[in-house]
């Protein structure tokens, strides 16, 4: 299985990129908001992946900035009824980080205003992933101890500096994936900018 992709971005287009590693072009479906923050054509990007097969369509590529959103997009597919063109829709309307509070919350109103997701399946969300959310939150706040608040105030500037809160999100968590040793807030928005 593919775990992730890096090279040569050959292609940027609405839902898709096309990723040249090593001579091969790797069609890679992603989620809408990702346009604004994976680099030009022409320049290196990574990507991490899902794979998904279906007898009838082959092989299916699925991409996203982080880790996280990964596993999150992962999650989704496991609730009745959600496929992965259903879940990319969803991740495509809402962060992972704000789909999980709604979903820990209970927040039935939240979840119906994003791009597909009625009151049946909201509820449902909510019933299957309540715990499972709410235990890989924990998960991940305990893999990067201190690393949260660095994070959190980072974000915060950028979105002060007028980027949006999922954006200043994705190019945080990107600059935490690049220079993992990043302890101080300033160094982290400097190494984030790039990826803006």
């Amino acid at each position: 299985m593919i775990a992730h992709l890096e090279g040569r971005l050959e292609y940027k287009g609405h839902e898709r990129i096309v990723i040249d590693v090593g001579g091969v072009g790797y069609d890679v479906r992603v989620p809408t908001h990702l346009y604004d923050l994976i680099p030009a054509e022409g320049e290196r990007c990574k990507v991490f992946i899902h794979t998904y097969f279906r007898e009838e369509d082959g092989t299916s590529l699925y991409g996203f900035t982080t880790w996280q959103d990964r596993e999150f997009f992962k999650l989704l597919m496991t609730v009745s009824g959600i496929g992965p063109k259903v879940a990319l829709g969803i991740m495509s309307s809402i962060t992972a980080s704000d789909l999980a509070e709604a979903i820990v919350v209970e927040d039935a109103k939240a979840l119906t205003r994003v791009n597909g997701v009625g009151k049946k399946m909201a509820q449902r969300l909510i019933l299957e992933l309540k715990d499972k959310v709410a235990e890989m939150s924990i998960e991940n706040r305990a893999k990067k101890p201190g690393a949260d608040m660095t994070s959190e105030d980072a974000t915060s500037a950028l979105v002060a500096l007028g980027y949006s809160r999922q954006a200043a999100s994705a190019a945080v968590a990107r600059a935490r994936d690049a220079s993992p040793g990043l302890s101080k807030v300033e160094e982290l928005i400097k190494t984030s900018l790039r990826y803006l």
